[in-house]
């Protein structure tokens, strides 16, 4: 269990939180405020604002946090060896086929199974 203590740190990070809820308040009022303007105007607002948004959340201890894991996610895709093209093109045959012979299975279950309920309810003609 993780245990809180009011350092600067967490003071600081409540502070950048409570200062990023009231940005996206007063983002959303101007966009109300101001909804005669052009839309390229209202939407280049928008962007400006989600800059400064992640610009203050990335300050933030779990901001940092999630741009670490971003970067380590990043190193560990360039670890993955994916498959050559004909590796792909040999797997994704297998797969159809399977597609096809499982399909074929299951509609010759759902045939019998058909058959079955129709003679037991005398639909059967």
């Amino acid at each position: 269990m993780e245990v809180t203590n009011n350092t600067p740190r967490s003071k600081l990070d409540t502070l950048l939180w409570t200062l990023i809820l009231v940005l996206i308040a007063a983002g959303a009022f101007a966009n109300y405020y101001f909804s005669e303007l052009v839309w390229a105007l209202r939407f280049t607002g928008w962007i400006i604002l989600i800059c400064v948004l992640v610009g203050l959340a990335a300050a933030t201890l779990q901001g940092k946090k999630t741009w670490d894991f971003a970067k380590n996610a990043r190193i560990e895709l360039f670890k993955v060896v994916w498959p050559t093209r004909e590796e792909t093109a040999k797997i994704t045959m297998v797969v159809a086929a399977l597609v096809l012979v499982t399909s074929i299975i299951l509609w010759g279950i759902d045939s019998v199974l058909l058959r079955a309920v129709a003679w037991l309810t005398g639909a059967l003609t």
